[in-house]
């Protein structure tokens, strides 16, 4: 198939400005059985990495995936019409950062700045019974693609 036809591979200055600028996606868990969530992250252009704040509660399955396999695939996309497209698709491993380290600070100021913020309200329980984790997604692979009609992303000077 022609290129023109499947989009333009977007360059690492243009894949680093889109991830700054979207903070949400989906995020895949590896495993036998599929499983992925709709995500908010925080990408991190200095340390090439993308930040996370998983919830947990007593039935979630996130802890359960993450323990037998720390693989995920994160898709970040943006979709205006057919011709007005883009997306990105990171293959990496899941780090949990732990709240006492000093690397705490930095990732939670990453996520701060960069992620679309969803409230706790999505897992139809009270707030105690939530347990937040920081996480950070170390990127092995990472490739995009845009429509042919879109201009180039600017870059993040």
């Amino acid at each position: 198939m022609p290129e023109a036809e499947v989009g333009v591979e977007m360059t690492d200055e243009e894949i680093a400005a889109f991830l700054t600028r979207q903070g949400h996606g989906v995020l895949s868990f590896a495993g036998e059985e599929p499983y992925s969530l709709p995500i908010s992250f925080g990408y991190d252009v200095l340390e090439h990495r993308c930040i996370f704040q998983l919830v947990f509660h007593d039935e979630s399955t996130k802890r359960e995936r993450i323990a037998s396999s720390s693989r995920v695939t994160l898709v970040s996309y943006e979709w205006r019409g057919p011709d007005d497209w883009r997306s990105v698709i990171i293959d990496g491993d899941l780090r949990w950062i732990d709240d006492e380290s000093p690397e705490v600070l930095d990732a939670s100021e990453v996520f701060a700045e960069y992620a679309s913020l969803a409230g706790l309200a999505v897992f139809d329980r009270p707030t105690p019974d939530l347990d937040p984790e920081w996480y950070e997604l170390e990127i092995e692979s990472m490739s995009g693609r845009h429509a042919p009609a879109v201009a180039s992303i600017d870059a993040i000077e």
